[in-house]
């Protein structure tokens, strides 16, 4: 089976009661779960942690905006299902509850290049296991799908930097960032004249552990 028809079958299977998930740890202590993005199948529980998560993260964000169950299960059912390079998943431990999620995205299949996406620890668990679900998203994505250049981006005034590193990028450029607001939404976007006061964009790449 090729990458991309293993994606899609992952895809394509959350939600659906035999959902294809992904070990975390040797021994295994959580499980990667694919988020449903079938309109039929959105799981209200994981479009309201993905939303309650986002709200109290919101500043790590490109786009500031006060998000809601029924608009995270419409950006699912929509934006992420369309898009054939992105993909979410809950991080499940074993005793059944989901404690952040993980996801790739900005996937060039020609080129083997995808970038982690979406990274988020919203429940209790134990010290590094974002970490370790973060390494094992990656190899799956080197492994069975075959994207060996893996990225990530982060805003540099997110705490996250520091846990990127741990996990293993490493830093390559940073691009000035400028922010404008409509309709009750701030959106960041890459703009080199910006001020050295204004955040900026790093751009992180991934060295797989030997």
């Amino acid at each position: 089976m090729s990458g991309q028809a293993l994606f899609a079958a992952y895809k394509q299977a959350a939600g659906a009661g035999a959902d294809l998930v992904i070990p975390v740890g040797q021994p295994v202590e959580a499980l990667l779960r694919p988020i449903a993005t079938a309109s039929a199948r959105i799981n209200l529980n994981d479009a309201r942690l993905l939303s309650e998560w986002r709200n109290r993260f919101v500043k790590s964000f490109l786009t500031e905006f006060d998000s809601h169950e029924t608009r995270t299960a419409n950006w699912l059912a929509g934006a992420v299902a369309r898009d054939p390079g992105k993909i979410l998943f809950m991080v499940d431990t074993l005793d059944g509850r989901s404690v952040g999620h993980v996801g790739l995205g900005f996937i060039d299949w020609d080129k083997g290049y995808v970038e982690a996406d979406a990274i988020v620890r919203g429940g209790d668990c134990r010290k590094g296991l974002m970490t370790l679900a973060l390494q094992a998203l990656l190899h799956w994505a080197r492994a069975g799908l075959g994207l060996d250049d893996a990225w990530v981006r982060v805003r540099s005034d997110n705490p996250a930097v520091a846990f990127y590193q741990k996990a293993g990028f490493s830093e390559v450029k940073r691009v000035a960032l400028a922010s404008s607001s409509a309709d009750g939404q701030v959106t960041w976007v890459e703009d080199p004249t910006a001020g050295s006061d204004a955040p900026a964009l790093v751009y992180m790449r991934y060295q797989a552990p030997e």
